[in-house]
């Protein structure tokens, strides 16, 4: 999506739709927050670390994937970096690329179940698990989450 946004000129149209979901986020709802974004996924996620973040009562970790292309499409990428350095104890971030440059230390494919398993909170009552990205994305961590164990009341999908 990012990539076709991109390449838009001044004066063309796009159809858009969403926000999709109703999320409420309420200071310390959860011990941690699990977020899996692709894409331009990432805003929602970007505004949630933000609010927990900047809340000094707010002891809420977090941990996101960030699956993209390639190191370009990594949106907001600056701000995300200036949040985990002002909180590195609360916030772990882990890119993806399906293209990665040479020398990439980060993931390399689609998001995958180990992938999760090394980089989120394990399934528990005080953990919860958003999502944001592609629909084809979407399903597939839908369906991986379940699997692993994450109860379907703790997965929220933006």
């Amino acid at each position: 999506m990012s990539q076709y946004v991109n390449k838009l000129e001044v004066g063309n149209f796009i159809s858009m739709r969403g926000p999709k979901g109703k999320f409420k986020y309420r200071p310390n709802m959860c011990r941690t927050m699990g977020m899996i974004a692709g894409g331009t996924g990432v805003t929602p996620m970007f505004q949630v670390a933000r609010a927990i973040l900047e809340n000094p009562s707010d002891r809420t970790k977090i941990s996101l994937i960030f699956a993209n292309v390639t190191a370009d499409d990594i949106l907001l990428k600056d701000e995300l970096e200036a949040l985990q350095k002002s909180a590195p104890d609360r916030l772990s971030i882990y890119y993806v690329l399906n293209e990665p440059p040479e020398g990439w230390t980060g993931g390399v494919g689609f998001v995958t179940r180990d992938m999760i398993k090394a980089h989120l909170p394990a399934p528990a009552a005080d953990v919860m698990v958003v999502r944001s990205g592609p629909s084809a994305m979407n399903k597939a961590m839908a369906a991986t989450l379940e699997e692993m164990g994450y109860a379907s009341d703790s997965l929220f999908k933006f």
